[in-house]
């Protein structure tokens, strides 16, 4: 089964046909959303902030739903002028400087976290309008970036986010592929002349609600 993560873009969701759930985990309880193709989490349920969000609890939570891939949205800003608001990108790789959650804390393990390269094709067949590659850089949250740190880091990054990384690695951890849709939902701090805020970035988030759902519809209905 499918299993999909949505973020701020699909914050106010939860499809009329899908069934919520309680799912008890090890590390804690997630409601999930069911469906007969997929299982949907929201990642900010109980309105969470990025750095309290219980990733190991909602990633277990869709593999005792039965899930065996996971494509997730996150919303993220623009490290480049030419990535505009509005448009999407499909990572292929990342950076995080900060502290990452694992399953690994009673025993030893290492992974090679990387985003699947047969769901990265799969979803730009979809969607070709969107971006092919890039590098996603995540921060710990919840404040947002100053703008000497965001000038740093668009020299080595596409997009800035607060999420995705963690839900890669213990994805990967539990021997769950995932690949990623970043939708741009604002420039990062300094990268244009605009005034940003989390009031201005859920604005831009739910405008393009509808496009993100369309492409959620998409990826559901090809099989993927």
């Amino acid at each position: 089964m499918l299993g999909i993560i949505g973020g701020t873009s699909l914050l106010d969701y939860s499809g009329s046909d899908l069934q919520k759930k309680l799912v008890q985990t090890p590390y804690g309880s997630s409601w999930i959303f069911s469906g007969e193709e997929f299982a949907l989490i929201l990642r900010h349920q109980f309105q969470k902030g990025p750095h309290l969000i219980n990733y190991r609890s909602h990633i277990a939570a869709l593999k005792l739903s039965g899930v065996d891939r996971i494509i997730s949205f996150a919303s993220t800003g623009s490290l480049n002028p030419d990535l505009k608001p509005g448009l999407r990108l499909v990572p292929d790789d990342f950076i995080t400087l900060d502290p990452v959650p694992t399953i690994f804390n009673h025993s030893i393990g290492h992974i090679l976290p990387e985003f699947d390269i047969k769901m990265r094709k799969q979803l730009l067949n979809i969607s070709p309008d969107t971006k092919d590659g890039g590098t996603y850089l995540q921060t710990s949250g919840p404040r947002l970036e100053s703008k000497s740190e965001i000038t740093w880091m668009a020299i080595h990054a596409d997009v800035v986010g607060m999420t995705l990384v963690n839900e890669l690695s213990i994805s990967n951890e539990m021997k769950i592929p995932l690949a990623a849709v970043c939708t741009i939902d604002n420039y990062a701090n300094g990268i244009c002349d605009v005034s940003i805020s989390y009031e201005s970035i859920l604005k831009t988030a739910r405008e393009n609600q509808k496009q993100t759902l369309e492409l959620l519809f998409k990826i559901v209905s090809s099989g993927i």
